[in-house]
Order: C-alpha cells, then structure tokens, then sequence
C-alpha cells in the first residue's frame, strides 16, 4: 500500500514489539496449528477427545486424518504413541508446562496447542498461539515452527470484527454479545492469512508483563481460598501463566448461580459428546470443571465476591 499523507487523524497506536519473536504473525489460532501440520506435511495426526471443537473441524476440513487419545486425570495422554507420530497436545487452562516439557523429551513430533497458554516458551516442532483469548482481540494467531512453508499469504483484515470490543467498551458484554458470537463465527472455514494490519498494531501496544503478573496473582489469591474446595490439584510450572483457575466440583447449581450474580464463565467446550462417550472422563471435565476468570481486568476485591459466592452454594 502506497503510504497517505493528509485526511483525518487514524486511531492512534503505538510502534510496539511483539511477544513472541521470531513467531509467524497469522489470522487465527487453529490457523497457527494448520500451517504446521502443512509445513511438516503432516497427513495423520493424534489428537486428543478434550480439545476445542474448531480446532477438530479445521483439521478434518482440510482432508487430514485423525486418530483421538484421552487423558488422564493430570491432563496427560492416556496412552504411548510410537516415537515417528505426530502428536498434538493441548496446555490445558495454562497449567500444563510440566506435561509439554515431559511430552517434548520423549516425542520429537510434538505440536503444542498454546491457545489457553500465551505466554509458555516454544517446545516440540511446532507451538500455536491465540492471543485473543488472553487479550481484547478479535482474532489473530502465532505459530512457531522450526519448519516454514515458502509461500506466501494474503493478508487478513479484521476492521469489521472489531464490533464486539468496541460495543462492551460504552455499553456492557452482555449488549455486546451477539456481536461477539457473529464475530467469532466469521474465523470458520478461513484460509490461513497474515494476521492483520489492526491485530498486529494491537498485539504491540499490550502491556505483556502487567497482564502475566496479574494472572499469576489471581490465580494464587483463588487457589489459597479455594483449594480444599477443588477435586483438581495443580502445582504450578515456573512457565505456567493460566488462562483460567480450573476448579472442579461436583455442584450443578454453581454455574447458574454465577450467572445470576454477573460472573460468566465459559464451558470447555461445547459439542464435545459429539466425539466422547458419555461416560468419559472428558466428559466429566465438561460438566463438572469451572474455568474461573482470573485475567488483568479484575482486582482481588472482584476475586472475593466470586470466592463468597462459590462457598455459598458448595457448602
């Protein structure tokens, strides 16, 4: 594009550097995973039943095959893989560090879904990162792959995205949400792009470091005070910087009461019973596991009234 010069004044963002060097700047997550199944070629891959349905739908869309594995109850693959398979693992919550670094030691085709786990370092031959999902972004992603296709892409554009974000800022997440839906189902079926010139600019004016010590003091304020309460027990990695706080219980009502009370939580993840037998631990995870919203937006203050609240309806 020819540089303009003249006109009115454009949304002001500053020159800043992005997180992760060396990445390849792309228009989604699931994006960031399909450019390094091409560049390694990849034909079959294993993957695992608790994964985000879109990931599951992106790889099957593009003629790749599948071969599914559980977990077990410390978020590891159930099973051996032989030593030449191409394994897709995902870092669960933020909290799986130790589970990468072990799966990277002992199988050196390992991609790693970093889609809940912005800030973990790069392992195996390939990492995918979805830096909406940790910031107020409409989409874009980061691949690091020690492979690189040579072929170039066109660039996204993401202006007509950009609604939902705007919407919350002067009104409220709840008059915005059928804007974030709408939005949210515009990355299907995308081609791999370039991320755009708008997610780019933003992803270098976020304050990373703020954002990474925030997440790590809530998340430390909810586990002091919530976990005698929590089937899950999970020591932290040095490298973990969750995206959630799992808290898994066995109380239905919990949800409702949250919602009841302005604290809106995700489910992990929706259709997954589409793959999972009912009575898999998978599905358990999707019923009974809470992912508590723990990111810079929120003080220790809003914290508390969500621990009083989850005491008050489990005990």
């Amino acid at each position: 594009m020819v540089k303009e010069i003249g006109g009115y004044i454009e949304l002001e963002l500053k020159e800043g550097k992005q997180y992760h060097k060396g990445s390849i700047a792309l228009n989604s997550g699931r994006n960031a995973i399909l450019y390094a199944i091409q560049a390694y070629n990849i034909t079959k891959i294993h993957l695992p039943y608790y994964t985000c349905p879109v990931v599951i739908d992106a790889i099957k869309e593009n003629g790749y095959e599948i071969i599914y594995y559980n977990i077990d109850k410390n978020f590891m693959p159930d099973k051996d893989f032989e030593k030449d398979s191409y394994i897709l693992y995902t870092n669960y919550f933020g909290i799986c560090a130790k589970n990468v670094k072990k799966l990277a030691k002992r199988y050196h085709n390992l991609i790693v879904d970093n889609a809940m786990a912005f800030y973990m370092p790069h392992y195996g031959i390939a990492s995918a990162y979805s830096p909406r999902k940790f910031f107020g972004l409409a989409d874009g992603g980061f691949a690091i792959c020690n492979k690189r296709l040579n072929q170039e892409f066109c660039k996204d554009t993401s202006y007509q995205r950009f609604s939902h974000l705007i919407k919350r800022i002067d009104c409220s997440s709840n008059f915005a949400y059928e804007d974030f839906n709408k939005n949210d189902e515009s990355l299907n079926g995308e081609p791999i792009k370039q991320m755009s010139n708008l997610t780019f600019k933003m992803c270098a004016n976020i304050d990373y470091k703020r954002a990474k010590q925030k997440r790590i003091e809530n998340y430390k304020f909810l586990e002091k005070h919530l976990c005698h309460f929590n089937k899950l027990q999970i020591k932290l990695d040095k490298d973990d910087i969750p995206m959630y706080y799992p808290f898994l219980t066995e109380n239905k009502n919990l949800r409702e009461k949250l919602i009841n009370n302005k604290i809106y939580i995700p489910q992990c993840w929706r259709n997954l019973n589409r793959i999972c037998k009912n009575n898999s631990y998978e599905m358990y995870l999707h019923e009974y596991l809470f992912p508590l919203i723990i990111d810079q937006r929120y003080s220790k203050q809003d914290l508390e009234k969500m621990i009083q609240i989850i005491k008050e309806t489990i005990l």
